[in-house]
Formats: C-alpha cells, structure tokens, sequence
C-alpha cells in the first residue's frame, strides 16, 4: 500500500495499520504465568499502570497476560514512527476501533494535516466518546519509551488525565514513562511496576523451566534465579541451554556471567541448535524492525520466506507474530539486537547489501518512512534523498510533518546542506514545525548547494523550487513574498498547477498589502489552474473580493465552493478551511444572518489553531479576518484571542502589508465594547497563567507542576508570582481562596476528582 496522495484515500502505510490492528504477542521467550501481587495491583482501577524493565523483563509478557483477562482490552505495539502525532493518534483509535468497531470515524480525519491543534482536538474528542460509550475500556501500550516527540507527550499526558471514569491505560516501558506522573501519583490513580516487581521468584522460575522438561532441585534453582536475577528471557535462554547439557545441574553450576555476557552466550547456543538455514536467515533478516515473508525473501534472496518465519514461531526461535493472520512478525527485542550483533560481527561485508534489499523492497511496497533509513544504512544516501524529496510534501499534507522532519535528520548534516532539494524540504518541514531560524538556515544552505539530477517535485527548475518556498512560507514579509511569486511564476510552464499556485500567493500577498483590485487577477488564475486546497485558498480569498465589491450573496457562495471542495478531498482541517469559514461569517453578517455566521466561525478556529509559527502571515490574516467577524458578533472575548495571537506575529515581522494597521483599527473596535464580565480588578490571566492557577489546590510541589505543564521550574515560579501579583494574594493558599471566590476555581466540594 502506497502512500496517500492529498486527494487519495485517508490512510497510512500498510505496517501502521497492520500494527494497529494486533492482538498482544504471547511472548514465549518470557512466558511465565503471574497470577499473584503484581498482576492483581495492575487490575486496580487507577486510571494509569506503568509498568518499567529493561529488555527481556517480561513487562510485554505481563501486559499480554493481563490484557487476556481484561473485557473490553485494546492493544498497541509503539513504534518510533509513532514519534509522529498524526502517526500515533491514528494508531491509537485503530486500537480502539479493534473494540469498538467505528471508533472515531466523526473525527480522526482532522489529523491529516491538521497539526498540533488537530491532535488536542482528535484528544479531547476521544474521551468524550469513550465517554459517551460507557464501557470499561482498558488500552495496553507496548514499549512507550519509543514517543519522546513533545507533541506526543503532551497529548498523551492530556488522554490519560483526561480519560472518563473506568477507562484505564496500562503502559509497559524501558525507562521512565514519557509523561508527568506526579499530579496522578498524588491523587493515588496510578500503579507502578518497578523492574524489581518483575523478578522472577525460584517458583516462577521453576515453572518456566519445567515446560522445557527440565528439572531441577532447589539449590540449582536457587543459583539460576540469583545469576540472572531472575530476569525472564535470560531464565529462558539458560533452560533452553540446560535442557540441551548432558547434566542440567553442572551446567548451571558452571553458568556465570553479566546479564549481557549471559545473553551473548545463550543466543549463540540456540543459534547452533538450528539448521544452518534458519540461522542463516534469521541473522540476515535482523536488520528488519517488522518482518513479513516477501520481504523476508526480497532480503535473504531464499524463496519461502513466510513458511521460515511460520516454522520459527513453531519452533519457539524469538519470532513474534503481530496480526491474526500471521503475516507481520517481528524479533523478541533482546533476540533482535544481539543477532545484528552476531551479522556484524560475521558478515560485515554483506551488511549494506541487506539493507539495500530491504530499501528497494519497501520503496517499492509504497513503505516509504520504513524504505529510507535502510536506504541510508545501504550507503544509498542519494537513492534515500530523492525517495524522501518525492513524498515529503505528502507527508506533511497528511499531518505527517513531524515524520518528515525525523527521517530529514536521519541524513548527515554535511548530505543535506549540500543536497538542494533536500535542503529545501527541510526548510518547509522546519517551517510547519513552528522553527523558523531553522527553516531560514535549510533555505540559505539550499541557496549555496548545487543539484543536477533529475527533480523529484515536479518543479521547472530549483531556482523555482527556491521561489515558490520562500513565498509559500512568507518568512520575509509581503513585498518578498510578491518577489520571489513572480520569480516562480515566469520560471513556470505557463497554465500549470505550480504556476497557479505561485499565482496565488502573489494574489495572496496582494490581499494582505490592501491591493484587492490587481490581486483579483492572480487569485483567478490559481482558482483556475492550481491543486484543491490551493484552489479553495483562492476561492476564499475572491470571496472577500466580493465583499469589498458590495456583493455578499456572491462572497457567501464563492466561500462555500471553497469549503466544498475541501470536503470533497478531506482537507476540513488544513489552514485554507479556516480562510474559507472566516469568509463565509463575513458574508453572512453582511448578509444578516447571524446564525450562520457563529457557525462559520466556530469552524474556523480548529484549522486555524493548527498552523502554528510555520505560515505566520496567512495565520495572521486569517485571524484577523475572524477577529473583525468576531466584533461584528459581539465576541469579545474571541476577537481579544485572535487579535493578541496576531500580534505576536506582526511584533516579528517588519513587513506585513496593511495588515498592521487592520490590527490597530480593530484593536480599538474592541476598546469601545464592554469589558470582559468577572475580570475583578482588571488584568487578564493568560491561559498559562490559568493553568498553573488550577494546580495550586493540588498538594503538588513547583518541581511536580513543572513536570505536568512541560516546562521548567523557573517558569512555574514566574507564572506563580504573576498568578499573586493579579490576585492580590501573598501566599498560595491565599491565591487560592481568592480565587474561588471569583469563580476562577470551583469550590471543594464542587470540584470533582483531580485524575
């Protein structure tokens, strides 16, 4: 399965959705029964189980085993793909969906380049329909320590403390779990796992090595357990080796060893005890993060591949089957690493060839996100180049920005500078990443670097490419946008999709400087020739063309036609639907219909909340189209929100056409409205501010607030002292009752249970 094109079928590539469509793995390799303490503790009710030990632990194997007796149980296998926020929301309702069968289908799709703002929303409504549903839903995350991406975090802290009451989440991870844990550890709603609660005690121990027919007496048991610390995949391997010895007891006698030491050992011993073949294949295929026959095949050159993986998982060889169909399979973690140990250490010379096997297989299956990182291990760093310059813009039109960038980084920094099309892809995946020194870097180094081989991006030349970026972008103010636009329109094939589009943004930029008159012109064309969302952009822009002409009912239809045509190709949450919505409540207020004006303009602020820093003047100009609609409604309080997040941009920017003096004229349209009811004293909290204000109840320490909200302990002091200063309070129990009293926290016996 392929990647997606923008207009194609909503989907990721073919492992994600097989991943999340799993049952748990019956990790054989630590296979154990544990019926006592540790299992009882994690079917507690608390709403969080974190359960942490190294690889070979046995944390999977206890998550497997409870998630077997659990009623309504979701499982995901984490990946680092995951790192992706759109990746990983998508693989999280895929694992709910394997219990509830349509879950998320009203909203999921919001994560396809929606950004950040997309994600909290797809969040929030993820628990309220597990809400909704009233089931005691329990989902089981594997292998958490993969997600370190901030976005990701975030949102899981916000799902779990957000969950209804009875749903539960249970993580297993190799080092601490990746979120805050004080605010829950405090409030005794979560459970934790320490790697010394996974032990193996002498009977857990002896029941595992029973089921390799080996017996043996206490004080062997005794030894077995305290050499391997009773670490499961490590009993395992030494029964595996033991049952094989001519006498069990000398040869524990004689074991001995650091857990790696032993481990280095064992496998080697089970590697002689298969044929040749299989050992062969398996070292050979040890490069692979997730297996399937034909791949299996395409990289050992051995036909059969899917047959040799169903008779290791049979001969109990660390292979994992991950769909009910046993047709993906992975390694047991621990056995993976140390048989691409043993690959590099006996076939160094056949290493690159693997993966350059396993590049072109993946490539070819549409894989792309996994192609790459073999393509770069193969030593193929131009093949990888142009594989990644052809798809990054997929990937960030499907809310994948932050798996572009992460397979962007992956290449050496001295590669990239020096590949232009590569440098001008990082330059749009740091831009949408809200990092604008960066992305200004990526496009002065696409600037210096040369490129002569084909073009993967469609574009005339990379003097275009160059052009239409920094104009899409708009880094630079409005008069560099309309330069390097018309540098992109005269290099363009005329009457082609990159010329309208370059049409567009000098029509674009025309709007924003107040020449409504010749942007008209520009934005026909890139209504005309340019690609969907481009197009709808366009429409949305005519329509206030409409409107300044004097003609509503023409804007209110020409807004729809752009709204339309983004439904009709999924993009209701790309930044061009919320120009769209804010258009569409302009024109109906001048039109008088103000119901369909709120509409539009609640609409439009989940798009606009995911743009971000990546494209400052469009955010800008379509907040303060909304926050002009928002006064005419008589929001204040919505037109102060976008007319405060609008400022930060034009404080930055020295260029930003009229659009400085729309926000003044504004500003004071929103001075001549009443002030906010229950301001007390008058200075606004900010949200921040807010936020910290609602943590002050809790018994939590500044360190452990810090830890909640992701920021630093020094933040939390300044945004405290903020907090007093407006309350006029001294201390936190002082800030606290002052501000119940005015209704910014409720009263105890109101509040519901801190989760």
């Amino acid at each position: 399965m392929a990647d997606v094109g923008v207009e194609g079928t909503t989907t990721f590539e073919s492992p994600i959705v097989a991943r999340t469509r799993l049952f748990p793995p019956r990790l054989r390799v630590e296979t154990v029964d544990r019926p006592g303490l540790v299992t009882r503790r994690l079917a507690s009710p608390a709403r969080l189980g974190v359960v942490t030990g190294p690889a070979g632990s046995g944390k999977s194997t206890l998550l497997a085993q409870c998630h077997a007796v659990d009623p309504f149980p979701a499982w995901l296998s984490l990946e680092p793909a995951d790192n992706d926020p759109a990746v990983l929301w998508w693989s999280m309702s895929e694992a709910l969906r394997t219990v509830i069968g349509d879950f998320g289908q009203a909203y999921r799709n919001r994560l396809l380049g929606g950004g950040s703002g997309a994600v909290d929303e797809v969040v929030v409504s993820m628990c309220d329909e597990l809400a909704g549903r009233d089931m005691p839903i329990h989902l089981f995350l594997d292998d958490l320590h993969v997600v370190d991406n901030e976005i990701c975090r975030r949102s899981l802290h916000r799902f779990v403390t957000s969950l209804p009451n009875g749903a539960r989440v249970t993580v297993a991870t190799r080092r601490s779990a990746p979120i805050p844990l004080g605010r829950m550890r405090a409030n005794g709603d979560l459970v934790e796992i320490e790697p010394s609660d996974l032990a193996l005690s002498t009977r857990e121990a002896n029941q595992l090595l029973t089921s390799f027919d080996l017996s043996l007496d206490r004080a062997h048991l005794d030894v077995l357990v305290a050499r391997t610390e009773g670490w499961p995949a490590g009993l395992h391997l030494a029964g595996l080796a033991a049952a094989r010895a001519a006498d069990a007891g000398a040869f524990v006698e004689d074991f001995h060893g650091t857990d790696r030491d032993i481990a280095d050992y064992l496998v080697g011993e089970v590697l002689e005890s298969i044929s040749a073949e299989d050992r062969g294949f398996l070292v050979e295929t040890s490069i692979l993060n997730r297996l399937t026959g034909d791949l299996c095949s395409a990289v050992t050159g051995r036909p059969g591949g899917a047959d040799i993986l169903a008779r290791l998982v049979q001969s109990n060889a660390f292979v994992i089957p991950l769909d009910r169909n046993q047709q993906w399979y992975r390694y047991h973690h621990l056995f993976s690493e140390l048989v691409a140990a043993e690959l590099r250490r006996t076939r160094p010379d056949k290493e690159r060839l693997l993966h350059r096997r396993a590049f072109e297989w993946l490539r070819d299956d549409g894989q792309i996100a996994a192609a790459i990182p073999h393509g770069l291990a193969a030593g193929e760093s131009n093949a990888a180049a142009d594989l990644l310059c052809a798809h990054w813009a997929i990937m960030q039109q499907t809310g994948r920005n932050e798996t572009a960038r992460a397979l962007i980084a992956a290449f050496p920094p001295e590669f990239s500078t020096g590949h232009q099309p590569l440098a001008i892809a990082a330059g749009a995946v740091n831009a949408m990443a809200g990092r604008a020194h960066e992305a200004r870097c990526w496009l002065d180094a696409a600037a210096r670097a040369t490129y002569d081989g084909p073009r993967q991006d469609g574009l005339a030349s990379a003097a275009s490419a160059l052009a239409l970026l920094r104009s899409s972008l708009a880094l630079d103010g409005v008069d560099a946008v309309l330069v390097d636009g018309q540098t992109a329109l005269e290099l363009e094939p005329p009457d082609s999709p990159t010329s309208a589009l370059a049409a567009l943004l000098i029509g674009r930029a025309l709007v924003m400087r107040g020449d409504l008159d010749d942007a008209a012109r520009y934005l026909e064309e890139g209504e005309r020739h340019g690609p969907s969302h481009a197009r709808a952009y366009a429409l949305a822009e005519l329509s206030l063309l409409h409107l300044g002409r004097g003609d509503p009912e023409q804007a209110l239809a020409t807004a729809d036609a752009a709204r339309d045509l983004l439904r009709e190709v999924r993009g209701d949450d790309v930044f061009q639907a919320g120009t769209a919505h804010a258009a569409a409540a302009l024109a109906a207020i001048d039109l008088g219909d103000e119901r369909t004006a709120r509409v539009a303009l609640r609409a439009a602020h989940r798009p606009i909340s995911g743009v971000g820093h990546g494209l400052p003047l469009d955010a800008t100009h379509a907040r303060l189209l909304l926050a002009r609609a928002a006064l005419a409604l008589g929001e204040a309080d919505t037109a102060r929100s976008y007319l405060t997040e609008a400022k930060q941009v034009i404080d930055s920017i020295d260029d930003v056409g009229a659009m400085r003096d729309e926000h003044a004229q504004l500003m004071a349209r929103l001075g001549e409205l009443q002030p906010r009811a229950g301001e007390g004293s008058g200075e606004e909290m900010t949200e921040r501010e807010l936020e910290v204000l609602a943590m002050l109840p809790t018994p939590l320490t500044t360190q452990e607030i810090a830890e909640e909200l992701f920021v630093s302990r020094n933040t939390i002091k300044t945004h405290t002292r903020r907090v007093y200063r407006k309350l006029s309070a001294t201390s936190r129990e002082e800030a606290v009752l002052v501000a119940r009293a005015a209704g910014l926290l409720p009263e105890p016996d109101d509040r519901r249970p801190v989760s």
